[in-house]
């Protein structure tokens, strides 16, 4: 089952922190489409992190003004 998936990576030479997000069916597989992607500087993967999915179907069946 594909995920979507967070990364959290450092710029070595910056050391600026990004965030980008991929699909993948393993954090193996979206470290690699990482690497596939910023070939060209060095980066550090900080973390990677699954993005639960919402059903935005199901809900208790109030909208947001009725939460208040």
């Amino acid at each position: 089952m594909r995920k979507s998936y967070a990364v959290v990576y450092q710029n070595q030479r910056s050391g600026k922190v990004g965030m980008d997000v991929f699909t993948g069916s393993s954090p193996v597989e979206v470290e690699e489409r990482f690497s596939d992607r910023y070939w060209y500087k060095r980066y550090k993967i900080l973390n990677v992190i699954e993005i639960p999915e919402i059903d935005k179907g199901k809900g208790d069946g109030r909208s947001d003004s009725k939460r208040m």
